[in-house]
């Protein structure tokens, strides 16, 4: 048996194609070719006035420009996938707390949670007791991916449990591989300005709240629980702006936390089971920028907390063997703030800003002895910047840490006693 699907997709609107297929031997095969082109904008806006609510407040937004999935299952799978994007894409959410200031015990509800996520290209394939080879391509041209999101709510308290998370990601490359072999080829581009923002403006919360903000220009990933076979290689290469921002200006909040993350490229492998081989080549020439700015007049425990990487690879192996050739350049600046402010009083404050030009790490089974192969070649020939400021009338204790590294690469193995 020989199953064949084609896609091909132009227009200004979500592109969606999922293919599964499986049959009860392996060997048959299937091929898929997928393209997409978008060229139009693509937004979603979510807005929500509040006056006083009593239950859970949740929203959720999503915009991407093209998403594929598929998988094969008992079946061996060729894959080719082209997406590119031209037009922009942008993702966002607002919540007003509309109390009148002698209200200020107004809820916005009991629990607060939102997420506001924007992806240029999304692609996913898994590969279950069946083989994959795939070649995949995607692009994002001078566009612009944003998500941000907004809480106005200068009167208005949160009693329970408040998440919110704002995510941009220009490519998106995601496989799972389980009782199988993968053998992939990657390209992601990205010459966009990918951009992920946070804004909390809140009287007062009693319970625990985490804002956060992350953006990725190219994001490849894969994982494999049970018995898989691994072998990539990934070229990611970013021109354009890498931008995390979350800012939290709070009247009386008793446990918060900021997290930015703004990342170039990343590539992120996992295999258990069998072989894991990757070849990865990065360049980062664009701007990464992280931000985390909390102001509090009280506070119980507050957390301020910005990472930014030009261009950072891990591959672990929970099984023999890896092997790794990793070439990482960046010439982009790095800058990185994490910052917290009080005028009142308060308890515990921790600040931490973390800035690297290049970050690669690779990690097998001790207990197998394991044998690790490691070509490292980086270069980092950008400013990277790290700055952690704390200012407080009044507090208990202050942890405050800026830590800046141009290069920086980590390989062990533990072997038995």
């Amino acid at each position: 048996m020989l199953a064949r699907a084609k896609i091909l997709t132009v227009g200004t609107i979500l592109v969606a194609a999922p293919v599964l297929l499986s049959a009860t031997a392996a060997t048959s095969q299937v091929v898929i070719d997928n393209v997409q082109l978008e060229s139009g904008d693509i937004f979603a806006n979510n807005q929500l006035d509040v006056v006083e609510n009593n239950g859970l407040t949740q929203a959720l937004t999503t915009a991407h420009g093209n998403t594929v999935s598929g998988g094969n299952s008992f079946v061996d799978a060729t894959v080719t996938s082209r997406q590119t994007l031209e037009g922009n894409a942008s993702a966002r959410t607002v919540i007003n707390g509309t109390a009148a200031p002698e209200d200020y015990r107004s809820s916005l509800g009991t629990g607060v949670h939102v997420t506001t996520q924007t992806t240029g290209n999304y692609g996913a394939h898994t590969a279950w007791q069946g083989n994959a080879v795939t070649d995949t391509q995607q692009t994002v041209d001078t566009a612009t991916v944003h998500a941000g999101t907004q809480i106005n709510s200068d009167n208005n308290s949160i009693y329970r449990s408040g998440e919110v998370n704002t995510l941009a990601i220009a490519n998106h490359q995601a496989y799972q591989v389980d009782q199988g072999r993968l053998e992939s080829t990657a390209v992601q581009t990205s010459n966009a300005e990918t951009r992920a923002r946070t804004g909390v403006v809140l009287r007062y919360s009693p319970s625990p709240n985490l804002y956060t903000a992350s953006a990725t220009s190219n994001n490849y990933t894969s994982n494999s629980d049970d018995r898989g076979s691994q072998e990539h290689v990934v070229t990611q290469d970013v021109t354009g702006r890498t931008e995390a921002y979350v800012s939290a200006n709070l009247g009386n909040s008793w446990h918060v936390a900021n997290q930015s993350a703004a990342t170039g490229n990343s590539v992120s492998l996992y295999n258990t089971g069998g072989s894991l081989v990757t070849e990865t080549a990065q360049t980062n020439e664009g701007q990464v920028q992280s931000t985390s700015v909390m102001t509090a007049y009280q506070y119980g425990e507050a957390h301020s907390q910005a990472y930014g990487v030009g261009n950072t690879m891990s591959a672990g192996n929970g099984d023999i063997y890896l092997n790794i050739d990793n070439n990482q350049f960046n010439s982009g600046p790095i800058d990185v703030l994490a910052s917290f402010e009080s005028q009142g009083s308060g308890y515990d404050t921790y600040v931490t800003a973390d800035a690297v030009g290049n970050s690669a790490t690779g990690y097998a089974c001790g207990d197998c002895r394991a044998d690790m192969t490691v070509t490292n070649r980086q270069t980092n020939t950008a400013g990277v910047n790290a700055t952690a400021d704390v200012s407080v009338n009044s507090g208990r204790s202050i942890v405050s840490t800026a830590r800046a590294v141009g290069n920086s690469a980590t390989y062990y193995v533990t072997g038995n006693r």
